[in-house]
């Protein structure tokens, strides 16, 4: 047995997800029997208020176990949770506001005990921070709405993404699918793309029709918070990306894949143009089934066309780390920079030529 879970097991309060382990019969028959409540909430990937209360109002509204687990950094035993053992399909959702976490498609069997997943829902659903309690330093997962601690994320997990997102139940509520109408595709919604460098991505979107909103920033790596400078080097994992928020009414997810092929050249691999690296490589990054078929869908369809292969990886989507604040709207601030010249403003040009029916009036 590994130590760590000896400790863990004993100790009277319980603060680390920890390695996988078998699990025995004697430790499956004292799970509690904890009744796995699936409620009708919700999934909505649009919101934009971030959550802020004080202890006392968040006391008002979770159980002593509840704020204990996500506002005092605490730990459920393992094996007491029956999301560890739930293979339902449907979503969970952040027990203090409903914030969309881990779908049951990421979930997966770590023997650890606890709910163990190997992807977020979406790129906001949590964000990652430094806890270096108990002797060792970890990456601590909490929701990126309302701050909850939720758990801890460590590589060693299965592919796609090699990540092992170790929750704990409490923190957890269960959307059993079928259960309730979503409100995925209402007002805004959000899709990440990465091909080359994200000023000129940035550029081409943001003359799209229903496009709100396009951030550049950094995803497809397992760095936090990385900066351009380290994303540059090529150690991070991390691709140049941005984060486009759209309005479905408008444009639809299909249009938006368009716009992401229509932007570069599907063949080249690890780079665009004169840009050259994993950290420029092509990313197709999908929030659900629906959305990686359509990607899929377009590759074959386009692959007829082209004498080499389609370079684009096509991944479930991860944390999006934004970029500085210099590189937000580049090429609208920095028209006379020599690469927006050369690079940037022909790129562009291209794009929009193939996309003349969902570019907004007057971005030609």
């Amino acid at each position: 047995m590994n130590h760590w879970i000896l400790i863990l097991m004993l100790a009277a309060d319980f603060s680390t997800c920890t390695e996988p382990k078998t699990t025995s019969a004697a430790v499956a028959e004292s799970t509690m029997d904890a009744p796995m409540e699936s409620i009708s909430i919700p999934i909505d990937t649009t919101w934009t208020n971030v959550i802020h209360k004080s202890n006392d109002e968040w006391k008002k509204i979770l159980t002593a176990e509840q704020y204990h687990i996500t506002r005092e950094q605490g730990t459920e035993r393992p094996f007491t949770h029956d999301f560890a053992d739930n293979h339902d399909e449907g979503v969970y959702v952040c027990i203090s506001c409903n914030n969309p976490l881990f779908s049951s498609k990421t979930k997966f069997n770590s023997g650890t005990g606890w709910p163990s997943y190997y992807a977020p829902y979406f790129s906001r659903s949590v964000k990652v921070s430094t806890d270096g309690s108990l002797g060792m330093v970890r990456d601590e997962i909490s929701c990126a709405r309302c701050d909850a601690h939720l758990g801890h994320v460590f590589n060693d997990g299965p592919k796609p993404t090699g990540l092992r997102y170790c929750m704990d139940g409490v923190a957890l509520k269960f959307e059993k699918k079928g259960m309730a109408s979503k409100t995925i595709g209402s007002g805004n919604a959000k899709a990440v793309f990465a091909a080359g460098c994200f000023w000129c991505m940035e550029a081409v979107f943001e003359s799209i029709k229903g496009v709100k909103d396009v951030t550049s920033g950094y995803s497809g790596g397992t760095e936090k918070n990385p900066t351009y400078e380290e994303v540059g080097s090529g150690t991070t994992g991390h691709a140049e990306a941005i984060e486009v928020t759209y309005d479905p009414s408008i444009i639809k997810y299909a249009d938006l894949v368009r716009v992401f092929f229509a932007a570069q050249n599907p063949t080249q691999v690890n780079g665009q143009g004169p840009d050259h690296g994993t950290q420029y490589r092509t990313i197709a990054f999908y929030n659900n089934d629906d959305e990686k078929k359509i990607i899929n869908d377009y590759i074959k369809m386009i692959s007829p066309k082209f004498s080499k292969p389609v370079a684009a990886q096509v991944v479930p989507t991860g944390i999006f780390w934004k970029a500085e604040d210099y590189h937000q709207d580049y090429v609208k601030h920095h028209p006379e920079n020599p690469y927006v010249q050369n690079e940037s403003l022909p790129r562009l040009k291209r794009s929009l030529d193939q996309l003349k029916d969902l570019v907004k009036l007057g971005a030609m």
